[in-house]
């Protein structure tokens, strides 16, 4: 279904689900390239708000003040994440001029929702980056969640204000980026994404924060005969404590990359179900559904429904608008 709503036309956007452990809020959007390769980043926030399905940007175009605000600078491709009350993003890129290369960042701001204002943190990225993920995992007791945040050299986290770099054991993704990820009870699941040779990934990994050990996950298959293709900057979100939603992405042309100009979104939506060992893959068939795209959000709204946002056609050149909401109840 779609929401029919003035809703931010964007990709490579930083989002979040206010979640808390069985309780649901709404979600927040964060900057992202308003059109294809060339075309403004921005800087606006907007939230949606899961009663009314509808996005409200925090400052307006016509506010007088949106200018002199204190607010993180535009960018595209930050991780982020929702701990607490506070809304995160960890670096990203800002392209700049065109052709000037743009400039990777290493900072880390915060949203505080009780007082509606910006800060950015103390704490900085080891080092700049972009298309990297973050996610939440929930602690059993308040004041334990912690971000997980995945990058092409690795695992950091953050908590209270810190950023560490975490070493990790096991059968670990290598030099990926673009990965969708979410997390699922004390674990970090990871699929797809491109290496910088753009060799893409059809691979599920699974991080363990209890004792921080991956595992690549075999193959199983559902009521289908096939998993997705290797791919990247599809969406993810948690479906449950084994369930994941994967929507979209990309994979490549039998010419290769070309520029971008080989790039073939996809349309499918898919179940997957991680165990110990194992990952089954499912498609979810729909009468309706949206268009394939690249670099869009998906997030858990609660009741079942989940909202894909924004996201960019890489054969079309088209950045998407409306509002997707899917109903699993």
């Amino acid at each position: 279904n779609t929401a029919s709503n003035r809703a931010p036309s964007v990709s490579g956007q930083a989002t979040a689900s206010s979640i808390h452990k069985n309780s649901v809020s709404d979600v927040l959007l964060f900057g992202g390239l308003t059109g294809a390769a060339g075309a403004p980043t921005t800087n606006d926030l907007w939230e949606f708000d899961s009663t009314k399905d509808e996005w409200t940007k925090f400052l307006p175009d016509n506010d007088d003040g949106a200018r002199s605000i204190v607010r993180p600078r535009v960018r595209m491709y930050a991780a982020s994440a929702m701990m607490g009350n506070k809304f995160y993003i960890f670096g990203g890129w800002d392209p700049m001029e065109p052709g000037s290369g743009g400039e990777f960042l290493d900072n880390i701001w915060s949203f505080d929702r009780t007082t509606k204002a910006w800060s950015e943190e103390k704490a900085k990225l080891p080092f700049p980056v972009s298309r990297h993920a973050g996610a939440t995992v929930m602690g059993d007791n308040s004041g334990d969640d912690v971000v997980i945040i995945h990058t092409y050299k690795g695992i950091l986290t953050f908590r209270d204000g810190l950023l560490t770099e975490q070493a990790t054991d096991g059968d670990a993704p290598e030099s990926l980026s673009m990965c969708a990820m979410t997390a699922i009870g004390n674990k970090v699941v990871l699929f797809g994404g491109s290496d910088k040779n753009q060799c893409m990934s059809s691979e599920v990994y699974v991080l363990d924060t209890t004792n921080w050990t991956w595992t690549k996950l075999d193959k199983q298959y559902g009521t289908t005969e096939e998993g997705p293709a290797a791919m990247a900057s599809a969406s993810m979100a948690p479906l449950n404590r084994e369930k994941c939603i994967v929507f979209g992405g990309a994979g490549l042309a039998p010419t290769g990359y070309e520029g971008g100009y080989g790039l073939l979104p996809k349309d499918d939506t898919w179940i997957c179900t991680v165990s110990e060992r194992n990952v089954e893959w499912e498609r979810v068939e729909c009468a309706k559904r949206p268009e394939g795209r690249v670099a869009a959000s998906l997030n858990k709204l609660g009741d079942g429904r989940f909202l894909l946002q924004g996201g960019y056609d890489p054969v079309s050149k088209a950045t998407f608008e409306e509002p997707w909401i899917l109903s699993t109840d």
